[in-house]
């Protein structure tokens, strides 16, 4: 069915070396696996590198059999990792990242042999409002000489600039400005592999419908020579046996513009066409030319729907021709690797999926990889004796059954579609197999439901408005009664026959206010909770009447914070806990009191359903709450008495996901969190309860202690590993105090007497305690 994919953190040596730690694996069906500028290694045989969809890079050991993560970028703003090159005779990878309009857009260089980032680049104009690094080159025989192609708005025009260095970015100098060149726009750029000072400009086309031509500096960017105007360029190689032997390749154009491949012998200083037939499809665009670094006579372009192949330096060419939009078989190549070890192989990655060729480009084979573009949500079924995970997907959704180790899909668009609304999907907490789902289309919302883990759905509601489904619950004491949230409603319905289901809407106290969560009492079908911003309200009498709750909630009042998520302890029916924008909070009496028991921002909270002392907890952003596109920090926190002590996993530690979803299974000894990832598909992490243990024992429980507790004037933390700070916060979650690297105690004399949060972050990971302030 699918292979799972376990993270292998690397170590680059004379030779590659693994070891595996894991906690991470990946789960998504390696059938729908997306990555881009594949290439392989030119030292190590079998070894490929290739980026995911957002800010991950890949590796396989093994010529793409299984894949890891290589290197995640941490996001301190949303950005995409783009333009994978393999540099320093295949000692180092380097890349874009493309975070529109931040000071975080930067070119950098990961050293394969460390395993690190050695060098970065930020474009000297990253004050632009939209800023974004289009293209870029880095000199292989010195890496501080670097071409920066930059785009951004400029009085409502849309402006390319490009920047120059040749020492490491410490002074750029701006060596083409498109006002001052009729406003045309740039390709691509690229510096001379034999000539640090000789420069390359692929020009495009402006809204005068002026074609740029390809511009050539022999100064530095100083002065520029267009040598074939009238026309639009991208894709440019250099011969690695001759450099002064080049390959150019037309881009996207006008009425005028033709497609042709041109070849210089000189250096750029002379071009002829090279005679090659082409098929008029789309936009007759060359996207990538190719020489091979081993055999210089063997090179490959890749046009949208053409693959064209020489063996004899382009005298005779060879046009493999796909005049159908099929992602299962090619359409489009972006770029194409040869691999050094092997002949007549090739990969060739496209807009949809990436391929091995054996044959030279003949024959393709689609290379399978487990890095899905997630979408849509993640929830699971959990009990003793069956679970089941559900991933969006494709704006549809994947059903995993865990016990039988089956997978099904449901209502996936096709890669040509578009994806649109993606449908969200939620799994009925008491009943297996019961799914509810809910999506827009042709501007209508649906809100349905299937027995059969989505298969043959019936239709609960649907509404020219905006439906959102927000959350489900079921009564155990009556599983035919569900409670749903669509957003600013909230529906009790009646599912003992899906034909003729009951939907009633219950009047909420709020009207207007997002229903964010609902809890049916797993004690009593007429007792509901419910929560609304930063109130969460009890019923006794199915919804007729509600009462507000909120006896330890009122620092929620303070800012901008919202309930998230409400979750019932299975073992233990007398206690509630709230996901919240400012922490966690647990009632032992049905919600009729609170008390804080985290300071973290959550957005999912559960109780385990073996161990009714444990509590697990997942972030999905650490800098707001439906924020347009926030800083992800997904993390998860983890306590095994209640919330009085904390471990965390990290961001780090789960490889920095992209994410808005997540959903839990347990098991009689672990816990397994299910990410819905956006460039990763199904990531699980798996956390041993039983020792409150990650597998690889990068945490131990409760590794840390203060004394003394309770305390009058200062504590010390005890602890073999090394603090970088310590954090104090009220029970209410006000931060009071912050202490980095600490060197002795603490003091807290000025503290008024009470509880307090205390999280201390170590090299390790982070974990939150409790200490009592006495008099």
């Amino acid at each position: 069915m699918k292979k799972q994919i376990t993270l292998l953190f690397l170590f680059f040596g004379v030779c590659i070396s693994t070891q595996a730690h894991a906690q991470v694996e990946f789960e998504a069906a390696q059938t729908y696996g997306q990555i881009f500028d594949v290439t392989y290694s030119e030292t190590q045989e079998n070894v490929l590198y290739a980026l995911t969809q957002t800010n991950h890079i890949v590796t396989s050991l093994d010529a793409g059999d299984t894949w890891s993560i290589l290197y995640s970028d941490p996001i301190d703003h949303y950005a995409v990792l783009k333009d994978l090159k393999l540099i320093n005779a295949g000692t180092a990878l380097s890349f874009n990242v493309r975070a529109e309009g931040t000071t975080y857009n930067k070119i950098a260089i990961f050293d394969l042999t460390t395993a690190s980032i050695t060098q970065t680049f930020s474009p000297p104009n990253d004050f632009e409002v939209d800023i974004l690094i289009e293209s870029y080159d880095i000199s292989n025989s010195n890496n501080n000489v670097v071409l920066m192609h930059t785009t951004y708005s400029l009085l409502g025009a849309y402006t390319h600039e490009v920047f120059y260095t040749t020492n490491g970015g410490v002074n750029w100098n701006s060596v083409y400005y498109s006002p001052l060149h009729d406003d045309v726009s740039i390709n691509n750029v690229s510096i001379a592999p034999n000539d640090d000072t000789k420069l390359f400009l692929m020009r495009g086309g402006a809204t005068s419908r002026e074609l740029g031509g390809l511009y050539v500096s022999l100064d530095s960017g100083l002065n520029w020579e267009n040598k074939i105007p009238g026309n639009t360029y991208d894709a440019i190689a250099f011969n690695p046996d001759n450099a002064n032997d080049i390959l150019l390749g037309t881009s996207y154009g006008y009425d005028t513009h033709i497609e042709d491949l041109y070849r210089s012998l000189d250096g750029g200083d002379t071009w002829a066409i090279v005679p090659i037939t082409w098929t008029s499809m789309a936009t007759d665009h060359i996207n990538k030319i190719v020489f091979n670094p081993n055999n210089a006579n063997e090179i490959i372009v890749l046009e949208e729907n053409e693959i064209v192949k020489s063996s004899d330096n382009g005298v005779t060419w060879t046009n493999h021709v796909y005049t159908t939009i099929d992602p299962e078989t090619y359409y489009y190549g972006l770029s194409a690797s040869f691999n050094p070890f092997t002949t007549d192989e090739i990969l060739i990655t496209t807009n949809f999926y990436p391929f091995l060729s054996t044959d030279g480009g003949l024959t393709l084979t689609k290379i399978e990889n487990p890095f899905v573009n997630s979408t849509g949500t993640v929830t699971a079924y959990t009990s003793a004796s069956e679970n089941h995970v559900y991933y969006g997907l494709r704006s549809g959704f994947n059903h995993i059954d865990i016990e039988n180790d089956t997978e099904d899909e449901y209502y996936l668009q096709s890669l040509t579609q578009g994806f649109g609304s993606a449908v969200k999907t939620i799994a009925d907490p008491v009943v297996p197999g019961r799914v509810f789902s809910g999506n827009r289309a042709l501007n209508t919302s649906y809100i349905k439901v299937s027995s059969d883990h989505g298969a043959d759905p019936v239709d609960i509601a649907s509404s020219m408005f905006f439906l959102i489904l927000e959350d489900v619950s079921t009564s155990i004491a009556n599983t035919d009664m569900t409670w749903m949230s669509t957003g600013i409603e909230l529906h009790k319905l009646n599912l003992a026959d899906l034909d003729n289901i009951v939907d009633e809407v219950v009047a909420v106290p709020l009207e207007g206010e997002v229903v964010t969560a609902v809890q049916v009492d797993s004690e009593s079908a007429s007792t509901v909770f419910m929560s609304q911003g930063i109130n969460f309200y009890k019923s006794t009498d199915d919804g007729a009447t509600w009462t507000l709750s909120n006896s330890g909630l009122e620092t929620l009042g303070f800012g901008d914070h919202v309930i998230i998520d409400i979750a019932q302890n299975p073992l233990n029916a007398n206690q509630l806990v709230l996901s919240t924008t400012n922490g966690i909070y647990l009632s032992q009496n049905k919600g009729a009191s609170w008390v804080s028991i985290s300071s973290e921002f959550t957005n999912k909270v559960a109780f385990s359903t073996v161990d009714d002392e444990t509590i697990v907890a997942v972030t999905y952003y650490s800098e707001g709450y439906n924020v347009p596109l926030p800083v992800s920090k997904a993390k998860i926190i983890l306590s095994t008495d209640l919330g009085q002590t904390w471990s965390e996993i990290s961001a780090e530690m789960l490889n920095h996901p992209f994410t808005l979803t997540s959903a839990f299974v347990f098991t009689d000894t672990d816990v397994n969190v299910y990410f819905g990832v956006q460039d990763l598909g199904l990531m699980k992490y798996s956390i041993e309860l039983s020792t409150l243990s990650v597998h690889s024992e990068l945490l131990n429980r409760n590794p840390i202690t203060f004394y003394p507790n309770p305390t009058k004037d200062s504590f010390t933390i005890k602890t073999e590993q090394a603090v970088q700070s310590v954090t104090i916060y009220s029970v209410s979650g006000q931060k009071v105090r912050q202490v980095n690297n600490p060197k002795s105690e603490i003091n807290v004399s000025d503290l008024s007497t009470g509880v307090y949060l205390v999280k201390v972050k170590t090299t390790s990971g982070s974990l939150t305690k409790r200490l009592i302030k006495i008099r």
